[in-house]
């Protein structure tokens, strides 16, 4: 993608010649000391269905939710977190989720340690059934949940999560609580109690799109995702002013060239009907004939950077006449990212049909949707990004010689091709850190042995979940219960 390259001039340099697997260590979030609401919302990174009553909500699907709170001082810390969790409906809930760890899918977490949340049934009959009662419950104190954890110093990275369950699952959350001994730090977490909600009309989002109309994200889409599929362009950008230095911005997202469907490349409308169609080509075709190209600004969905003042609304434009201060990296497709695995790319199809039948049956299927709607739907996509979000999120990489100001964002010129989806979720954007690469240029030559979350962040006692292990020059990932 030579083409798009940034030139030289007194102001910037070309894209980091950083190989990620050398530099990983070295990358720095710092998302929220830079970017305004990038889940949408203030404080909070990732993504959520919906916040009302003072409470978060995520119904529907897996999610994660987060904050980096930089320089933390060494100690023992406890987090504590009004939550519940119901695995799937109430009835379901009810009678399966007590005492199964297969069913008790969320967690609250900080940097690699983690507390199950407590199911919504745990020790009562009678439960919450609405965001306004969940508010009431947390505000009488129910749903506590305690997690006490060494941290090393440094950043700490605080949050909630659900790896997916069973359709109709959710979960609520409010009144998140940091302290060490006598300390209090919960006034470094943004919005911790939920005060303020989701708001696309924020100033700090710029939302034009290349037609000069305003487009957001869809929210609400079942499970802690967003999404724009079969619809007008759309572009999501902000503006941030950043120091010098080496940069990429991310997220977690994959764009699926046209519908859905069965391996042949047959797909299922959109919305409306319930039937298997030909396309002039299909996913699957564009993957094996490699169709994919970067300067195809109809088809293709991008990450971007941009120097110039104004945001590039028209990313194709922009790169023909501004080439020189816009940069843009392309968005894979689920087909090149699972190599032609059709079995394990997120899908967004129900697994039912208009007459009610299930393919696949409740409570026998993880993450994937068995009901039938005349619209698909983001479960398969969010617990994807949840449980491998290396494998999904995808960067544009920058480098500023001088402190400067740049867009940084996601869009779409064209509504193409047909039926076209493209689910996204937690944007990043992280700087290489020189200190933090050379102590583990130190560590690996001492043969030391490592762990990190995959955050990037480093974990001294790993416990409970997925870990990057660095064991001199060798690295690999590590599951540790």
């Amino acid at each position: 993608m030579a083409k798009f390259n940034l030139k030289r001039s007194s102001m910037l340099l070309g894209a980091a010649a950083v190989m990620l697997s050398a530099g990983a260590a070295g990358y720095r979030d710092v998302t929220g000391q830079y970017m305004q609401n990038p889940a949408f919302f203030p404080g909070w990174q990732g993504a959520i269905a919906q916040v009302g009553e003072g409470v978060g909500e995520v119904w529907a699907g897996a999610f994660n939710l987060y904050q980096v709170l930089p320089d933390m001082p060494k100690g023992e810390y406890e987090l504590t977190v009004n939550a519940f969790y119901r695995c799937g409906n109430n009835d379901f809930a009810k009678a399966n989720q007590a005492g199964n760890p297969a069913l008790n899918t969320a967690y609250i977490y900080a940097n690699g340690n983690k507390q199950v949340v407590k199911g919504l049934f745990e020790g009562r009959e009678a439960a919450p059934n609405s965001m306004s009662e969940a508010s009431a419950a947390f505000a009488a104190g129910d749903y506590l949940n305690t997690l006490k954890f060494t941290h090393e110093g440094g950043d700490m990275v605080i949050g909630i999560a659900n790896t997916g369950c069973y359709m109709d699952e959710w979960s609520a959350f409010d009144n998140f609580s940091l302290k060490s001994g006598d300390k209090d730090y919960t006034n470094l977490i943004k919005n911790a109690g939920f005060e303020e909600g989701i708001n696309m009309d924020a100033p700090c989002w710029n939302m034009d799109n290349s037609e000069s109309k305003v487009k957001k994200p869809d929210t609400n889409c079942w499970g802690g995702v967003y999404r724009k599929t079969n619809a007008s362009p759309y572009n999501f950008g902000q503006q941030v002013e950043l120091p010098a230095g080496k940069y990429r911005f991310s997220a977690l997202t994959f764009l699926r060239y046209g519908g859905g469907g069965d391996y042949d490349g047959k797909i299922i409308s959109c919305k409306g009907e319930w039937k298997l169609q030909e396309v002039p080509k299909s996913p699957k075709q564009w993957y094996e004939e490699k169709a994919y190209k970067e300067d195809d600004f109809i088809n293709n969905a991008y990450l971007y950077v941009s120097f110039e003042e104004t945001k590039p609304n028209n990313l194709g434009v922009s790169i023909e006449t501004l080439e020189e201060n816009v940069k843009v990296t392309r968005v894979k497709g689920p087909w090149e990212i699972c190599e032609g695995n059709y079995a394990v790319m997120p899908e967004n199809e129900p697994r039912g049909n208009a007459e009610g039948e299930q393919i696949v049956p409740e409570y026998e299927v993880k993450n994937v949707m068995p009901w039938w709607d005349d619209s698909g739907k983001e479960r398969e996509s969010a617990a994807a990004f949840v449980n491998d979000p290396e494998k999904w999120r995808q960067y544009v990489e920058f480098e500023l010689t001088a402190p400067a100001k740049v867009w940084v964002g996601l869009g779409k010129d064209e509504n193409s091709p047909a039926q076209f989806w493209n689910p996204f979720a937690d944007f990043k954007l992280e700087m290489f850190d020189e200190n933090l690469n050379a102590v583990e240029a130190i560590n690996a030559a001492n043969n030391a042995v490592e762990y990190y979350n995959l955050q990037g962040v480093r974990v001294a006692n790993p416990q409970g979940g997925v870990f990057v292990v660095r064991e001199g020059n060798k690295v690999s990932k590590k599951v540790i219960r």
